[in-house]
């Protein structure tokens, strides 16, 4: 009986070190994948030599540690069982490891520290395996450009044609963007990205058939907003396409800079919005806070797209950016994987990686700390005053005082202007009350964004 007890034990060893070493195992993983995703890269020979250098050394330092893992683990197993063959004075060749009951003991041992060591889920529901999956996708560039070609093969006989015409939600982040987006997106024939995409962004289609998840739950987003969002929610992800094939160029260490895209990353774009598109009478649909960037350069190439920007009182705004940033801080403090999640979305609009639009490609000094109202304010003006720069013909700005009053005269004037049917019978005004303390910040920079703001007033779609 007692040696049964002690297979338990061994098997309780067994996955106890499994569990606690599985982070290793993890890293094998990553680096396989990686060193996979540097021999896909089509970069110049010298530079793509450098790298997979980097990860192939990577890989066998890998190795060496999982190697080492095993030996651990295979320590752990056999201890209890050596010691009890010294104790019990009995050959350790000798123990009986093919009985039905040692298996058996074996089993219910190694099973019971999933339950001990059992990690408590947090609000996101992405447990370890879901998070390596993500990581081995959207930290992997060239894997997802090949992705990328597998999916527009295997959607080629669909005939989605490539459209010029397609509409784009913009602003600086609590401009109300999602809000109108997820509208939009309710009220007409639009097609977007939703979170059942993640994390295969580039091969929506291939993915679809793998995961394809219907009426899922919905639950309150991370902001505090009272914003619902479940799996079949469109969200602004978009931007990894970006990422993806300017391979992260136009992001700094602080800043984001303006950029140009050329005709064939263009091209490669028109053809994404066809994958993602479910039916040629469906126009693509997206919010993307970073066209600003790109937008000239966008609209040099098309002049058929619709942009819409939305902007917002500067005061309620900053106040806005303020309270997410200190939000969002104290979440990524407590999980790091969310500050990962918006690095690979290019969300860098608050939290510990907060980084600010650069018009200029030169770095952007802000003498006020993040943690002032001041500060959010300089963000405000940085963007906005850039916005009223740009040739406002083909864009729609839209106030968000205007959007919360009167949602339904907002999407009927957005209506007329996509020459699309909308179903409004679900639209409702929202109510926004807050009163903000503004007695310690600079009054020179209160009076330079209300300025700009009132200038931007002149300028939006009058309902």
């Amino acid at each position: 009986m007692l040696y049964f007890i002690i297979a338990g034990v061994a098997g309780f060893a067994l996955a106890a070190s499994i569990i606690a070493l599985k982070k290793i195992f993890f890293e094998l993983i990553e680096s396989s994948i990686s060193l996979t995703n540097e021999v896909l890269s089509k970069e110049d020979e010298s530079i793509k030599q450098k790298r997979l250098i980097v990860a192939l050394k990577r890989i066998l330092f890998s190795l060496f540690k999982t190697i080492i893992a095993f030996i651990i683990i295979a320590c752990a197993t056999l201890l209890p069982l050596y010691l009890y063959s010294l104790f019990s004075k009995t050959n350790f060749e000798n123990l009986d490891f093919s009985s039905l009951w040692f298996i058996l003991s074996l089993s219910v041992g190694s099973v019971i520290p999933f339950f001990l060591f059992k990690k408590k889920k947090n609000d996101d529901n992405y447990s370890e395996a879901s998070k390596l999956f993500h990581r081995l996708i959207l930290n992997n560039y060239n894997l997802s450009k090949l992705l990328f070609s597998f999916d527009m093969k295997f959607k080629k006989g669909e005939k989605i044609k490539e459209e010029s015409n397609f509409v784009i939600v913009s602003g600086l982040a609590r401009a109300g963007t999602t809000s109108l987006t997820d509208q939009l997106f309710k009220a007409g024939k639009f097609s977007s990205l939703d979170y059942s995409n993640m994390p295969l962004l580039l091969a929506p289609n291939l993915w679809k058939k793998l995961y394809n998840p219907k009426n899922a739950q919905l639950k309150e987003r991370k902001h505090g907003d009272k914003m619902m969002f479940g799996l079949n929610t469109i969200e602004a992800l978009e931007e990894y396409f970006f990422k993806v094939f300017l391979n992260d160029s136009f992001i700094g260490d602080s800043i984001l800079t303006k950029h140009d895209i050329t005709q064939e990353v263009y091209e490669k774009y028109l053809a994404y919005q066809s994958l993602i598109r479910s039916d040629n009478s469906h126009l693509y649909l997206s919010k993307n806070n970073n066209l600003i960037l790109r937008y000239p350069s966008l609209r040099s190439l098309n002049k058929d797209f619709k942009a819409i920007f939305l902007f917002r009182n500067p005061v309620e705004h900053a106040d806005s950016l303020l309270n997410q940033h200190l939000r969002f801080s104290d979440f990524q403090h407590d999980d790091d994987f969310i500050e990962t999640y918006m690095d690979w979305l290019g969300h860098h609009e608050f939290g510990h990686n907060q980084k600010v639009f650069s018009f200029d490609n030169k770095p952007v000094e802000i003498e006020y700390d993040k943690g002032t109202l001041d500060y959010w304010l300089s963000v405000w003006l940085n963007y906005y005053s850039y916005l009223l720069t740009l040739d406002d013909s083909a864009i729609t700005l839209i106030d968000y005082k205007d959007y919360l009053s009167n949602p339904k005269d907002v999407l009927i004037h957005l209506q007329n202007e996509l020459k699309m049917d909308f179903d409004l019978s679900n639209v409702k005004p929202f109510n926004n009350n807050k009163t903000i303390d503004t007695s310690g910040c600079n009054k020179e920079l209160i009076d330079v964004t209300q300025r700009v703001y009132d200038q931007l007033k002149q300028k939006k779609a009058s309902f």
